[in-house]
């Protein structure tokens, strides 16, 4: 199911695409946004970040955020398709194994209290999503990923998963047709616990564990991934 953030990309691309926004022209406010579209500051906020990202737009400060030339923005659209099947969403994981690792590790060492109480708030969120039985977690999934990588103490780890938006979390661009979710609250419990070994490694200030830990998160992600691809299609 598409968030409210895919929501307010969707259709701000649709308005360029329709031509009610040309390359050159100032896209509505965020105050203005958020009334057209009954979204919170945050959504929008978000969803401005992703566009770009994928260079769809520009922003210059103290003036507005600006519709990117056409030869600017081809990009964007194969920055799509390369989520769209099950190679490609293999891919990503594969990417982030060794970057989210190396993040956890980082994180270990560097990490406050602050940033483990952003950490452990992510991580209670998608708990107490799992226990009432509902698989929306996803955006409590993409935080407690982002906030480790913000405990790095490196704003590169942020600023790539961040701009990667929900890609963080590759497996919700999938159709149907690609996955069959035979259990999905079993699949979050493995998914929680796994969480958890990531954040008691960073409390303990372990980083070899905590770079280990999130790598077997991710490459268990993968496995799940490949499994219910060949459950779907068999």
């Amino acid at each position: 199911m598409a968030s409210l953030t895919d929501k307010v990309v969707a259709a701000l691309i649709e308005e360029i695409e329709r031509g009610v926004l040309r390359p050159g022209d100032k896209i509505p406010t965020e105050v203005a946004l958020m009334k057209q579209m009954s979204v919170s500051r945050s959504v929008v906020r978000e969803a401005v970040s992703r566009l770009q990202a994928a260079n769809v737009v520009e922003t210059r400060h103290g003036i507005g955020t600006f519709i990117r030339a056409m030869a600017d923005r081809e990009s964007v659209r194969l920055k799509d398709a390369d989520l769209s099947n099950l190679l490609d969403v293999m891919a990503i994981i594969e990417f982030r194994i060794d970057l989210e690792g190396a993040a956890a590790a980082l994180a270990a060492g560097r990490r406050t209290e602050q940033h483990l109480k952003q950490i452990a708030g992510a991580l209670d969120r998608y708990e107490e999503q799992v226990a009432n039985g509902s698989t929306d977690v996803l955006e409590h999934d993409v935080e407690f990923h982002l906030q480790i990588a913000r405990a790095s103490g490196n704003r590169y780890f942020y600023d790539v998963l961040s701009q990667m938006g929900r890609a963080v979390s590759p497996r919700t661009r999938l159709g149907k047709a690609e996955i069959a979710e035979l259990d999905q609250i079993e699949r979050l419990r493995n998914v929680l616990n796994e969480h958890k070994a990531i954040y008691q490694a960073i409390v303990r200030q372990d980083a070899d564990d905590a770079r280990a830990a999130m790598r077997m998160h991710l490459s268990n992600s993968r496995e799940r991934l490949r499994q219910a691809h060949e459950t779907a299609v068999n």
